[in-house]
């Protein structure tokens, strides 16, 4: 806020503001400055004021100078109405400059003579005088004339047919992005994906997208080039980094796009379209007497076979994922491992090892069973029998690579007499496990002795299974016990030296001694 003393400032600054305010323009006709330089206005009230008084020279006072783009607070909008009207004066006015002709076909012949009085041949009007040219002038050829002349036949793409699904040049149509891993050729190899932009996905199909893909990479003008029509590829669910999911068959050409939810696929070549490429059965074997077999091509590289084999086993995946490295090693050469960029054809060889990095391959007759060290340390639980010093019942015996828990069941045809008392779940760590073996064997039964280490003593768990699943238990513990060492372990092992542990072949009974009690 400011503070001035020229009153009559003040007061033609209150005029400006009604002119300028005004949108009916009436106050700018009414209130108008007098002719000659005189003031704006005259108040004789204020003749006898405080303000200083004005030379003739002087320019009379006025408020500051009204630009365009100057922006009142107070300026008030055009009504609607005031709008509506002026829009209706304006088509009004250039209504009237349209004249409206009304065709009418002639039923009377028309003569040459008329027709070229109506259509004469104009001559053509040239800026520069072809006699003053020494070179005799060409006639100009567009753009457009040049690309006929180069491409006659159009562009060769036979995927045209196909462009009409491709959304890049639509802006008002929704349309659905979909990231494309091209694994085309001889060794593809997932690098950027193509983005493909589909619209109609309720009427394209997968058949339809796989053409608007082909039709892309030949205008693109992509190597190599395509082996043939839509039907010699495929579309097939992809990671983001363009691994391809081969436990998944390839989408059907007939289902519709929008059918499915996923944003990234990619275009694999069927093998029948593939070109020299002969096929051969691979057998990889893996830790744990597990194999797999695969039907791969002569020029893969083991490489591409490592990794195939690895992405359908989770427990690799997991070990992959936490920093180690298999290699392939040929079956009956333990120990050497092959250079992975060399191809199938190179080796010479059908039957491999999957082999972990500065790790050892064991002999077959060495492993007790197909159980891996992966398989191992998974939770698995098992139906067994608990026998104590009272009695027995029935228990879920639960093992895995952290804990060991046992939890009693309920009997499902309860006896004439209760038992003597409840026996209550027990949960230990599984580094208090110290030791687990063959206590007993008896028609197709074995009693499995697991001990642990209490508060104060080391306690035996005895159950009752078939020799089936005793095995499995054991062999399971055993994987355990060799992956994670305990000093409660060595501790129990280090009082027991002088006596031979507890095997599948021994059945003799350890000595017991003051901190070492049967459950009860």
């Amino acid at each position: 806020m400011a503070t001035y003393d020229d009153r009559q400032w003040i007061l033609s600054h209150v005029q400006n503001s009604y002119v300028t305010s005004d949108d009916t323009g009436l106050c700018e006709v009414v209130v108008q400055p007098e002719v000659g330089g005189a003031g704006v206005v005259e108040f004789p009230c204020l003749a006898n004021t405080d303000s200083p008084p004005h030379i003739n020279d002087d320019p009379p006072p006025h408020s500051l100078d009204i630009a365009p783009d100057m922006d009142f607070v107070g300026h008030r909008q055009r009504s609607y109405t005031a709008q509506r009207l002026e829009v209706m004066r304006k088509e009004k006015k250039n209504a009237s400059k349209v004249k409206r002709v009304v065709w009418k076909h002639s039923t009377a012949p028309i003569d040459e003579s008329e027709l070229n009085e109506l259509f004469s041949r104009k001559a053509v009007i040239s800026s520069r005088n072809p006699q003053d040219s020494p070179l005799p002038q060409q006639a100009p050829v567009s753009l457009l004339s040049r690309l006929v002349q180069q491409y006659p036949d159009g562009l060769n793409n036979p995927f045209l047919e196909y462009a009409k699904f491709d959304g890049m040049t639509h802006t008002n149509v929704q349309a659905r992005r979909i990231s494309i891993y091209l694994l085309i050729g001889d060794n593809p190899a997932p690098n950027y994906p193509l983005v493909v932009s589909v619209i109609n996905c309720h009427q394209a199909r997968v058949i339809d997208l796989i053409g608007l893909i082909c039709w892309l990479y030949t205008k693109e003008n992509r190597q190599p080039p395509l082996r043939g029509g839509v039907e010699h590829y495929a579309l097939h669910i992809a990671e983001e980094d363009g691994q391809v999911d081969w436990d998944f068959q390839a989408l059907r050409p007939r289902d519709v796009i929008e059918k499915f939810g996923f944003n990234v696929l990619a275009l694999v070549e069927k093998k029948s379209a593939r070109e020299g490429a002969q096929e051969v059965v691979v057998t990889l074997n893996v830790a744990g007497g597990t194999f797999s077999k695969i039907t791969v091509e002569s020029h893969i590289t083991l490489k591409e076979i490592l990794n195939r084999t690895i992405s359908k086993r989770k427990d690799m995946v997991r070990i992959k994922d936490a920093g180690l490295n298999y290699h392939l090693e040929r079956e009956d050469e333990p120990g050497i491992a092959l250079d992975p960029d060399k191809t199938l054809a190179d080796i010479n060889c059908t039957e491999f090892a999957v082999v972990r990095d500065n790790s050892k391959r064991h002999e077959p007759h060495m492993e007790s069973n197909n159980m891996s060290v992966v398989e191992a340390t998974l939770y698995k639980a098992y139906r067994v029998l608990w026998l104590y010093k009272f009695g027995k019942c029935e228990a879920s015996l639960g093992i895995s690579g952290e804990k060991f828990e046992v939890h009693p069941l309920q009997p499902k045809t309860p006896g004439p007499f209760p038992p003597l008392r409840p026996r209550a779940p027990v949960t230990y760590n599984m580094d208090q496990v110290v030791d687990c073996s063959r206590k007993a064997e008896k028609k197709g039964k074995v009693d499995i002795q697991i001990t642990c280490q209490g508060e104060n003593r080391f306690k035996d768990f005895i159950f009752e299974c078939d020799t089936k699943m005793g095995q499995e238990i054991l062999d399971k513990c055993k994987h355990i016990f060799d992956l994670r060492s305990s000093s409660v372990r060595k501790e129990f092992w280090r009082e027991k030296k002088p006596f031979r542990r507890h095997n599948s072949l021994s059945m003799r009974r350890r000595p017991r001694t003051e901190n070492h009690v049967n459950e009860v």
